[in-house]
């Protein structure tokens, strides 16, 4: 019996080592009119990436995308991590398109970073502008961040995370829920965050059920953007998976994610002290964080402020101050929203559908319905139902395939 179970832990060690050593495509970007797409891969814990045509069959040598070869800061180093990528075509500078990404930069996890390829001139390959991070083992920037989607809005780059709270450090420890931006425009300092990002900032997102003591869903487990819709943000919050369980969908407005950055930063005077807000008359101008035409040209008083000050303090605060959704013993993990108009009798029926994944591989189906009659600028009754349905869906972030040469 002994010997059967020696034979049957090293078959499953070595299964694990050897999903571990496939490739595991995490990153798939769509570039220019989509006719190429960009993916990356752990490719066995050694990053990679490539270019490939929609029908993914490879590109010629004269179409050589500069660049491309090394996927680290682009892709996970293990298909376990939560990671995000985004391909920016526009708003960039030079006007060149680049890579956007939240992942894990080294094999021993210890450096995760919110990153920007450098830009390459594609007719002539050279590199214009080098890569932007964020700054390196520093815990006012990022702690241990699991990221869960990532956004082009506007003149910026939004990203949504979770990451261990260093304002709360000093009480225990928490886990908070973020969302961070940077200018697509940035190109770091001059002497001060030369290669790193010099307008990045984040915000702490509120998913809570309101009340005298709030009840707060802390951990952001996921994020949806209805195509085409710049004007909200749709994500699933949990408690934390060691106490008792439950889940909520909360939404977050653009204009309300804006008004927590035209704020009022935190910072904490010194290690034992608690995080306050700064008095306004220390925040130098120009404002840090906001987008300028050359982020090089900004004083060193900007730059060293953005450094030690990336924290708002206002948290974002949701839709309506109140969840969409929340149930207890639910553990949510993905989410889908899709916007439905049906004209019935003259009349207009406006539906949000919401489709949750869970834990358990169940799908969740969430409908909330808008009745308006006449005058499409009227609501005259409004009321929301939801539905649970049980099937054998798996959600999945990726794919993976044998081995890297078969991309």
């Amino acid at each position: 019996m002994q010997r059967y179970l020696k034979i049957l832990q090293e078959k499953t060690s070595a299964v694990f080592v050897h999903f571990d050593c496939r490739n595991h495509v995490r990153v798939i970007q769509p570039m220019g009119d989509g006719s190429r797409l960009y993916v990356c891969g752990t490719n066995a814990h050694s990053p990679k990436d490539w270019v490939l045509y929609s029908n993914l069959t490879h590109l010629p040598r004269h179409e050589y995308v500069p660049g491309i070869g090394m996927g680290v800061a682009k892709c996970p180093y293990d298909p376990a991590d939560n990671s995000t990528a985004l391909w920016v075509e526009k708003g960039n500078p030079g006007a060149l398109p680049a890579l956007y990404s939240g992942t894990n930069a080294e094999f021993t996890k210890a450096d995760t970073v919110i990153f920007r390829t450098d830009l390459h001139n594609l007719t002539t390959g050279r590199r214009e502008f080098s890569f932007k991070r964020t700054l390196k083992y520093d815990s006012k920037w990022l702690d241990k961040p699991n990221f869960v989607g990532s956004f082009d809005v506007g003149e910026y780059v939004l990203f949504f995370f979770r990451e261990t709270a260093v304002e709360y450090i000093n009480c225990g420890k928490a886990v908070y829920s973020r969302v961070a931006r940077v200018c697509k425009r940035d190109t770091g300092g001059k002497n001060i965050l030369s290669q790193n990002w010099a307008t990045y900032l984040k915000a702490r997102l509120n998913c809570s059920i309101p009340g005298e003591f709030p009840f707060y869903f802390n951990e952001i487990q996921s994020i949806y953007k209805v195509p085409g819709d710049d004007s909200r943000f749709y994500g699933v919050f949990t408690t934390a998976s060691t106490g008792l369980m439950g889940s909520a969908i909360c939404t977050f407005t653009i204009g309300d994610i804006q008004k927590a950055f035209e704020g009022k930063f935190k910072e904490q005077a010194t290690s034992s002290s608690a995080w306050l807000p700064v008095i306004s008359s220390r925040v130098p101008e120009p404002r840090p964080g906001t987008c300028v035409n050359d982020t090089s040209s900004l004083p060193d008083t900007v730059l060293n402020f953005i450094r030690s000050h990336p924290l708002m303090d206002s948290a974002v605060s949701h839709e309506h101050e109140k969840p969409i959704y929340y149930k207890r013993d639910l553990f949510f993990t993905r989410l889908v929203v899709d916007r439905v108009k049906v004209d019935m009798l003259g009349h207009q029926l406006d539906y949000t559908v919401y489709y949750a994944g869970t834990n358990s591989f169940c799908l969740v189906y969430l409908k909330m319905e808008n009745r308006i009659v006449g005058n499409p600028q009227l609501a005259l009754a409004s009321d929301a139902r939801y539905e649970a349905i049980k099937n054998d869906l798996k959600f999945t972030v990726g794919f993976t395939v044998e081995s890297p040469q078969e991309i």
